[in-house]
């Protein structure tokens, strides 16, 4: 009898899926769906069934051709008589070509790719060579958490006590300098495995929540430092905090640029594999007044003028010319 079912449907893959893709496809699936591991023999039976063919270029392309009617006794409509005496049809077992020739499916054997899957050996069964597989051992799946830490407990490190899917308490160490997205993996945490087989691993990601005025750059610190027009075109010295506490003195030199960075070498977040700590990196922010009373305008507009032609706006942009 024909299938009713669609095999790249049932792999969840396009007609045009490589056989790299099928397989990847079919190895998901049959682990999810086999049924020592809980999931349905029928629908275990129907990828198991997709597979055998789309994982065969010859069978695949019968299936193409004959869509619905691949694996019938007799042709589809439209195409010759079945050989004579031919009583090989239903599921894999032949098909008839238009002409009375022959072709002949061979079922073969999945212990390849059920091996590669469950482990174990060619056993024989009621899944075409997979029946008892399924209790060779199979390793647990891997879990992943997730936690939020303060910029300061990234910086310094921190502890925490977390509870896994399996009621498992794992004791998560934060190390000093961990970055946004960093991965900390707890082995044999994750959930049991089958017929013996190891538990699976916990992968804890770390998140780090925004901080006031600090920013990371890996092992970097960036900190935005705003600045009058006369303090960064006279110089000045500031006081700025810094990442491991307190405050330090920071000289502007005459003359600074808006957005120019300023380093404060060891100043920033510890290096994760060692070698000292990064640093703090000031960014030089100008900030330019919006409103004005009288006096500062007619201040501004004499200092312009005290500037001479050198300095004036349409000197600078000349290069546009």
């Amino acid at each position: 009898m024909a299938s009713s079912k669609n095999y790249y449907d049932v792999l969840g893959v396009g007609k045009t899926a490589s056989q790299d893709e099928i397989k990847k496809a079919f190895r998901k699936l049959a682990r999810k769906h086999h049924p020592d591991a809980g999931g349905s023999e029928e629908k275990f039976k129907q990828i198991n069934e997709a597979y055998e063919v789309l994982s065969d270029t010859k069978k695949r392309g019968q299936y193409d051709q004959y869509g619905q009617y691949f694996g019938e006794q007799g042709p589809p409509p439209g195409y010759g008589q079945s050989s004579a005496g031919d009583s090989r049809g239903g599921g894999f077992g032949g098909y008839s070509t238009q002409g009375g020739q022959q072709v002949d499916f061979d079922l073969g054997d999945l212990g390849d790719i059920f091996g590669s899957v469950f482990g174990g050996g060619s056993t024989g069964g009621r899944f075409g060579g997979f029946g008892g597989r399924g209790k060779s051992p199979m390793r647990g799946q891997d879990l992943q958490l997730e936690t939020t830490v303060t910029f300061e407990q990234a910086l310094n490190g921190t502890q925490l006590k977390m509870q896994t899917t399996e009621g498992c308490e794992i004791t998560v160490n934060v190390p000093a300098g961990a970055t946004d997205g960093g991965k900390l993996r707890f082995r044999g945490k994750g959930e049991a495995g089958l017929n013996g087989g190891p538990a699976g691993d916990v992968y804890v990601v770390t998140h780090i929540s925004p901080h006031a005025y600090y920013k990371r750059d890996g092992a970097d610190v960036i900190l935005d430092l705003p600045l009058t027009i006369g303090e960064a075109t006279l110089g000045t010295t500031v006081t700025i905090p810094v990442p491991e506490g307190g405050h330090a003195k920071l000289k502007i030199a005459a003359g600074t640029q808006d957005g120019k960075i300023l380093r404060m070498k060891g100043k920033g977040a510890p290096k994760l594999k060692g070698g000292g700590a990064g640093d703090l990196k000031v960014k030089v922010n100008v900030v330019i007044p919006k409103e004005l009373t009288a006096q500062q305008k007619e201040l501004l507009e004499d200092f312009e003028s005290a500037l001479g032609s050198k300095q004036t706006g349409e000197t600078l942009r000349k290069k546009f010319k």
